[in-house]
């Protein structure tokens, strides 16, 4: 069983009434829009968005929504951003701050339609929405006025789960100053039951600075927000959710996990949602930050792997298993070998079909209604290779291996497969996928006897091939190698270092094949000599 029906069984096992009731259950995750969306806020999209596609296939109902959150306030400053135009706001709520560029509505507009650019050729079935609308036409009023009712549990919440206790006079509100617009700076001291009375601080915080303003005003209709923890568990009751997880993260002892679902079920008497609690998406070893720019953002990484590839990368581990991923090591050519492995499983290429190899790459098709088509395709290694090789025609070389004429979907798959892979050779790839054809013996080629007469011998059967291909190649490799009984290794590590200075690299006898007949046979006697 792979981990999405484990999860998909417990969901319909606790909501199975209101499955009954033909009633879709909710699916909710969300991002700040504070910045450029790194990478590993993927993985929570992917996650809820692949139980979405899971439970249709199981004929449940559900709505996946995906907040993009422009209500809370600015409390960092990216850092590829201008610094000394954007420092003034500070503090103001996202959607009250100017837009990085023209034309886009405020600061977080190009960042959220980054993120959809991102996510959308996945194929989820998500629905993207703003939190701010929903303060404007009065969705939150109603849990606002049982926060404010509650503040005193909710302060002893906080004590009891996180041990952090708030002051006496502290509420769960915070208001858009009328004088200078934050909401950052503003602190609520008195609740009538219609008003609050509020004042915006000059050093509430340390990364922004009030005005100093005092007053009264009403806490509805978009003139407030909650704090971080409590409006979590308001979103849960207002938007009816069911289900939905989170980062490890938000999952320690006394973590905002438990202290929301503590206010859900005591304040505004709703059960926690379903728990997918996952681990970090680490970016060459080191968790993603988007505030402190470490790492690639959402759509640079969308940008080197294609939909279902990037799909499969978030959906093959488990949950509660890390993702670690180098695009400047070996983890995209491994990747792309992983996915094709699984598909050798789903089409039962493999000798032993595995379903939790399978599954992956069924769920990782960008259409869940149309059955996968079994294509060929050419390996990563093999495609790094040609795409190097401006002699070498893709789609000849790719019917040299398959050994014949490719399909026209092949054809189109196999040109969207070369434009990812030309582009990671050329940006990011480690030194080792870098070929170039040697006109000399490499120095250093340390060869035994019975390696150097193997390989004369070799290179005199190559010149006199009548038939230039990679099977008739291959073969003399193989008949040399068992008459002269050399180990794999023995030989084609050899091969490798003459041609292109590498120990490994493409299937060998079609590489050969891909080069001229004559100077092959040439450099494998002028090595041995």
């Amino acid at each position: 069983m792979f981990w999405t029906e484990e999860f998909t069984e417990q969901i319909k096992e606790r909501f199975h009434k209101k499955i009954a009731d033909d009633s879709p259950l909710i699916i909710r995750d969300e991002k700040t829009l504070s910045g450029r969306v790194h990478v590993g806020s993927l993985r929570g999209i992917v996650l809820h968005g692949i139980i979405a596609q899971v439970l249709a296939e199981q004929h449940v109902k559900s709505i996946f929504m995906y907040e993009l959150n422009d209500n809370d306030p600015m409390d960092g400053l990216p850092i590829n951003i201008d610094q000394e135009k954007f420092a003034p706001h500070m503090g103001k709520p996202l959607f009250a701050v100017p837009p990085v560029h023209e034309g886009e509505d405020n600061f977080t507009t190009g960042f959220g339609e980054e993120l959809k650019l991102a996510v959308n050729p996945m194929g989820l079935p998500i629905e993207w929405y703003h939190l701010r609308p929903l303060y404007l036409a009065g969705k939150f009023n109603e849990v606002i006025r049982e926060a404010l009712d509650g503040a005193a549990r909710i302060r002893e919440i906080y004590q009891e789960v996180s041990g952090g206790g708030k002051p006496d006079d502290w509420f769960p509100l915070n208001v858009i100053c009328p004088r200078c617009g934050k909401i950052g700076t503003t602190k609520v001291t008195a609740w009538d039951g219609n008003e609050v009375t509020y004042e915006c601080k000059k050093h509430y915080v340390k990364w922004a600075e009030g005005c100093g303003h005092k007053g009264t005003m009403s806490p509805f209709d978009g003139n407030a927000t909650l704090p971080w923890k409590p409006e979590w568990a308001a979103k849960w009751k207002v938007l009816g959710v069911d289900i939905e997880g989170g980062g490890k993260d938000h999952y320690a002892a006394g973590g905002s996990r438990e202290v929301a679902a503590k206010i859900s079920e005591e304040i505004f008497h709703y059960p926690a949602p379903f728990d997918v609690a996952y681990e970090f998406f680490n970016f060459q070893g080191k968790k993603m930050s988007a505030s402190k720019g470490l790492g690639a953002s959402a759509k640079e990484v969308a940008d080197l792997l294609p939909p279902k590839i990037l799909k499969f990368l978030m959906i093959r581990k488990e949950p509660r298993q890390p993702i670690d991923f180098d695009p400047e090591g070996k983890t995209i050519p491994n990747l792309f070998d992983e996915y094709d492995r699984c598909a050798d499983h789903y089409f039962n290429r493999h000798a032993e079909p595995f379903v939790g190899y399978a599954r992956p790459f069924a769920l990782a098709q960008i259409d869940p209604l149309k059955e996968p088509e079994d294509l060929w395709e050419m390996r990563f290694q093999s495609l790094s290779f040609v795409v190097q090789m401006p002699h070498l025609d893709i789609e000849t070389e790719a019917e040299k291996l398959k050994g014949k004429a490719l399909t026209e979907a092949e054809k189109i798959a196999l040109h969207e497969r070369a434009s990812y892979v030309k582009k990671w050779i050329d940006t990011l790839a480690p030194a080792e996928y870098k070929f170039v054809i040697q006109d000399t013996t490499p120095d250093g080629l340390d060869l035994n006897d019975k390696q150097k007469k193997a390989l004369h011998e070799l290179g005199k059967r190559l010149g006199d091939l009548k038939e230039w291909s990679g099977e008739t190649v291959h073969d003399k490799i193989h008949r040399t190698k068992e008459e002269f009984e050399l180990t794999p290794k023995e030989i084609f590590q050899p091969l490798y270092r003459i041609f292109i200075n590498r120990t490994s690299g493409p299937q060998v006898g079609w590489f050969l094949s891909t080069l001229d007949q004559q100077k092959v046979a040439d450099m494998l006697i002028a090595s041995s000599s």
